[in-house]
């Protein structure tokens, strides 16, 4: 089955965009043959940089729409964003709107991006949203999880241009779902065992391959000296 003829806007840009952000990252991709290459599936990715979105639509083959934070939807920009299939989420509140685009990405079987942190962090999956058990309990879909390592590095230069720096992205196998239950316990214990999920997935990463351990390891051994 073949993506919505909607998303052809995103593969056209894909074409630039993903291997230049491939080569300017010089990204590793590891576990991508994860995503199922049809039907629907969330990614859920954890998150350090703003950069973070296109490096994961980058390392996947198939067209991700992302629920993307509000702020970023104004002038040119929210053109762009809309033009290519994402939208926009109110932070700090429910969304509904954003949760009603969510369920009909998946309803159509397409793929979902989102960051279940809801925030930039230290990518450590330590507090997850309730956003991803909501649509999952609706719209019940593989979820494979997706680790980022290196972005939290990224910096810009004359303002605009990022630092190039490794990037790593680790795929995992989809996620096993839990027991569908209603109301607002049964969102919140799927959102408690999503979170143990991917906070397991990334304990079980092999850290030592990480772009920039072996300089940081470096640094550690001088001081130690």
């Amino acid at each position: 089955m073949s993506e919505p003829r909607s998303y052809r806007a995103y593969q056209i840009a894909g074409l630039v965009v993903k291997p230049l952000m491939r080569f300017w990252f010089r990204m590793r991709v590891e576990g991508a043959q994860h995503v199922p290459a049809e039907g629907p599936v969330i990614i859920a990715a954890n998150h350090r940089s703003n950069i973070d979105p296109v490096l994961v639509a980058s390392a996947i083959r198939r067209p991700v729409t992302f629920m993307s934070k509000s702020e970023l939807f104004v002038g040119p920009l929210a053109w762009i964003l809309r033009l290519i299939k994402q939208f926009p989420v109110n932070r700090g509140s429910i969304d509904r709107e954003a949760l009603r685009q969510s369920s009909a990405v998946v309803s159509a079987g397409g793929v979902l991006g989102l960051f279940p942190e809801g925030r930039r962090g230290e990518g450590g999956f330590t507090t997850i949203h309730s956003g991803l058990a909501y649509i999952v309990l609706r719209q019940p879909c593989p979820v494979v999880p997706v680790a980022i390592f290196g972005t939290e590095r990224v910096r810009r230069r004359f303002g605009w241009l990022p630092l190039a720096t490794p990037v790593r992205i680790v795929v995992g196998q989809a996620m096993t779902s839990p027991d569908p239950e209603g109301g607002r316990a049964g969102r919140r214990a799927a959102s408690e065992a999503f979170g143990q999920l991917l906070r397991d997935f990334l304990a079980g990463i092999d850290r030592e391959a990480d772009p920039g351990t072996k300089s940081i390891n470096l640094q550690r051994n001088k001081v130690a000296k």
